[in-house]
């Protein structure tokens, strides 16, 4: 995995833009929007979000395009992590936490 940008939200929340396309064929180039927000809920288990801790969730978003656009977005402040929900990859139950 590559990081290919790395920037803040308004809120303080660090995102960064990740390629896996070297590790994985099934990824394009910079398809992937990481997010590391404190957590809104708590859920069980060792690993799970907990709230008011930071936590990271990641966005599979198709296209270095699509990534890059969600970056900016985010970095203005004109969306929220929220607004990317269906692309969040990882646990959908964990949706509740941003």
């Amino acid at each position: 995995m590559k990081v290919v940008k790395t920037g803040n939200m308004k809120d303080g929340t660090a995102i960064q833009i990740e390629d896996w396309s070297e590790d994985y064929s099934f990824h394009n180039k910079a398809d992937v929007l990481a997010s590391y927000p404190k957590s809104k809920m708590t859920h069980e288990g060792t690993y799970a979000p907990k709230a008011g801790e930071r936590y990271r969730f990641s966005f599979w978003l198709g296209s270095a395009g699509e990534t890059e656009s969600a970056f900016n977005v985010l970095t203005e402040g004109r969306k929220t992590l929220s607004d990317f929900k269906k692309y969040m990859h990882g646990k959908l139950e964990y949706q509740d936490c941003i």
